[in-house]
């Protein structure tokens, strides 16, 4: 009689723990459904001590999909902050043209030039990132001509049919500094 009540004690237990791993695998596959992804800026400075000479930043921001589906046309808005002393340069174009077929991981702005602070690019022949892919927006560069006190930053937000309202980069790229003539008493 003991072991019939150890062996239904057993079951039991064998039947709650099957039900508990089926509820946790049912949370996890639809946790990691959706899909996830995180962007970064990563940089590096020249900063010029003399108001003569130029300054700048090299920076790169990278999308990482870390969901398991794609994310499907993304779109990246940088933005520069009010007043930034920043000019920003790097491989996009404002239209679609010949030239823009030719540019190796190039980018297209979608929005209007006399935007001057906003950026809104595309990647050029590229409309998905894969689960586990990195899209770049490489080697762009911010000059500014450095004066008394000079401060900006740039942020990024991306955006995707999965993330119509905008992930926001996970750093941003915060610029400040002032300059002395050497010359003060």
């Amino acid at each position: 009689m003991q072991s019939d009540d150890v062996r239904k004690k057993l079951k039991t237990l064998q039947d709650d723990t099957e039900s508990y791993v089926a509820t946790l695998k049912e949370l996890l596959y639809n946790q990691t459904n959706r899909p996830q992804c995180i962007s970064y800026f990563t940089y590096a400075l020249q900063l010029s001590h003399d108001t003569e000479l130029e300054s700048f930043c090299l920076g790169s921001l990278h999308i990482h999909n870390i969901g398991n589906q794609p994310l499907t046309n993304p779109t990246l808005h940088l933005h520069l902050s009010d007043k930034a002393p920043f000019t920003l340069n790097g491989k996009f174009v404002s239209n679609a043209t010949a030239l823009s077929s030719q540019l190796t991981n190039g980018w297209e702005r979608i929005n209007d030039r006399s935007e001057e602070s906003a950026f809104h690019l595309k990647p050029i022949g590229k409309t998905s990132i894969q689960p586990g892919e990195t899209l770049s927006f490489t080697n762009f560069q911010l000059t500014w001509s450095p004066s008394a006190f000079y401060a900006g930053s740039v942020t990024a937000t991306l955006f995707s049919d999965q993330q119509p309202d905008g992930v926001d980069a996970l750093n941003s790229i915060n610029i400040n500094g002032s300059m002395t003539t050497g010359k003060e008493q």
